[in-house]
């Protein structure tokens, strides 16, 4: 009984500390996919093409993210580009609460390059594990994924 007494919370902390960082992995991998199909559906003209194209994208991305991942949650940095070569994201700026403040929503015409920046906060709750991603306390870990996409001639 001592010895359970002893173990057991260093036992629960490394289990809830492991299931934690599969949440934080299956939120990057879920986020790319996300900012994947986002970017395609810039690229095929589907966004563009609708009547409301940030409503149509904002669909897009809740039907694409599923229910482990809160599609509200996520914000996008959407920029057309000439030339491959001219694409550059600006330094992300973040308030307190971890939402960028400068992303911008700026839709591509058809042979223009989209660049897709996506964007999600977690906030670790288990004890410490701030300190293993190098996180100040109380601050959320950034999860961005990019996507770049030549859009497709569309009429």
């Amino acid at each position: 009984m001592l010895e359970f007494a002893l173990l057991a919370p260093v036992f629960f902390l490394m289990i809830s500390g492991l299931l934690e960082f599969v949440l934080y992995q299956f939120k990057i991998n879920a986020l790319n996919y996300v900012t994947y199909e986002a970017a395609r559906n810039l690229q095929t003209g589907e966004v563009a093409l609708s009547a409301d194209p940030v409503a149509a994208f904002e669909d897009e991305v809740c039907r694409t993210a599923g229910v482990l991942l809160d599609c509200n949650a996520i914000v996008f940095d959407v920029r057309a580009y000439d030339q491959i070569s001219d694409i550059q994201f600006p330094e992300v700026v973040f308030d307190e609460d971890g939402n960028p403040t400068n992303f911008v929503f700026q839709l591509g015409d058809a042979n223009e390059y989209s660049a897709v920046r996506a964007s999600l906060a977690h906030n670790f709750v288990t004890p410490f594990m701030s300190e293993l991603f190098q996180i100040g306390p109380d601050l959320p870990a950034i999860v961005s994924s990019y996507a770049i996409v030549r859009n497709e001639p569309w009429n």
